[in-house]
């Protein structure tokens, strides 16, 4: 019994921490604590493939996870790096019956695991948490119908500097550099990003490098001027 209870209490203070749970009421949340699990995912781990069933959707506790696809081609695009707080994995609420895309861990995750049935039910009841979740989701497919539609209009080096100002934004810590991107990127992921070749994303980025935009040393990158690459 007090495995059990420490378990949840563990629980409880982890579900607190996460932005799309912190205003739930007390009674809101414990309700929440006996359907939802934690996992400490190591880095390199899959946390699904494309085609596994839907029955869960994530909420990022610590660490990054990275969405990919790989394409028909043979090649791989990047759809985003998520983080603290972040909810992947969201189109299980949305019906979704199989997952449209690769999640992989990039840096050892702790995660909040909910089941989409129980939670559905649990949203029936607390409108409000429906609404926080709904509008995690609107801005997520805002995001991604941006991003495609940037493809179609815009050159590499222009994707490129707004994807680096937006990893900078949120997953960069200052330092007294500039903004230290908490991801071990390398230039084939920037080019599976920004849909390019590792050689043309390279030479874009080398520009930014040598305009003072950006730095990088062994996989690190440092977005230096975050505003000026976000109006390029």
């Amino acid at each position: 019994m007090g495995t059990a209870l420490a378990v949840s209490q563990a629980k409880y203070w982890h579900l607190r921490q996460m932005g799309v749970f912190k205003s739930l009421a007390d009674w809101e949340l414990r309700q929440l604590v006996k359907f939802a699990d934690l996992r400490l995912i190591k880095n390199g781990t899959d946390v699904y493939r494309d085609g596994d069933l839907a029955h869960h959707f994530f909420v990022i506790r610590s660490g990054k996870v990275k969405l990919f696809r790989d394409l028909p081609n043979g090649k791989r695009m990047i759809l985003d790096f998520h983080g603290t707080g972040d909810l992947f994995g969201e189109g299980a609420v949305l019906g979704e019956e199989r997952r449209g895309e690769n999640a992989e861990v990039v840096d050892d995750a702790f995660v909040c695991i909910i089941d989409r049935d129980q939670f559905a039910s649990y949203l029936g009841q607390h409108p409000d948490v429906a609404l926080q979740v709904g509008s995690v989701i609107a801005r997520r497919r805002r995001r991604a119908e941006a991003s495609s539609a940037a493809l179609l209009s815009q050159d590499v080096r222009t994707r490129l500097a707004h994807a680096l100002a937006r990893l900078g934004i949120e997953h960069g810590n200052q330092d007294e550099k500039g903004l230290r991107v908490d991801l071990r990127l390398t230039q084939t992921d920037l080019g599976e990003l920004v849909g390019s070749t590792r050689e043309t994303t390279s030479m874009a980025f080398n520009a930014f490098k040598r305009d003072g935009l950006v730095d990088a040393k062994d996989r690190v990158v440092w977005v230096l001027q975050a505003e000026a690459l976000a109006a390029y």
